[in-house]
């Protein structure tokens, strides 16, 4: 899959990020970038983005890096464990998450993922092991 058709792919197939405002905005072989508005419906009472806003675009960026990569029989995969820190508050107009593969596995794959804000302050900091499904899972 080209890069174009796989950004088309990650942005029309879920409807929670649809509904969220999170869009794969570039992606590699090594690198995702996803992005977030930061909106009313995504921020906590407190006026940062909530955390599992923060953490759904991290999910996001390292699900569709792995994505990226498998081979076209394969191209499916759900999360299997990830541990995330905030760092600071995430506050601004819109958030970045950037995903970097650690590992490729054939089974198991392993991306950490960085958070920014919209002035490029570091707010979040995730790691993500994605399992790959096969065809017959």
């Amino acid at each position: 899959m080209n890069k174009n058709d796989a950004i088309e792919a990650a942005n029309s197939r879920s409807e929670f990020n649809c509904h969220n405002g999170i869009k794969v905005k570039d992606i590699s072989d090594e690198l995702c970038i996803v992005e977030g508005e930061l909106r009313t419906e995504t921020m906590n009472p407190w006026g940062m983005a909530h955390g599992g806003f923060v953490y759904s675009l991290c999910d996001v960026a390292a699900g569709a890096l792995v994505n990226f990569n498998m081979p076209a029989e394969a191209r499916h995969s759900v999360t299997l464990s990830a541990d995330i820190q905030y760092l600071r508050p995430s506050v601004g107009k819109y958030l970045r998450a950037e995903g970097r593969i650690v590992k490729r596995g054939r089974s198991v794959s392993v991306v950490q993922t960085d958070v920014y804000n919209d002035e490029g302050v570091h707010t979040a900091r995730g790691s993500f092991q994605i399992y790959i499904l096969r065809g017959d899972e």
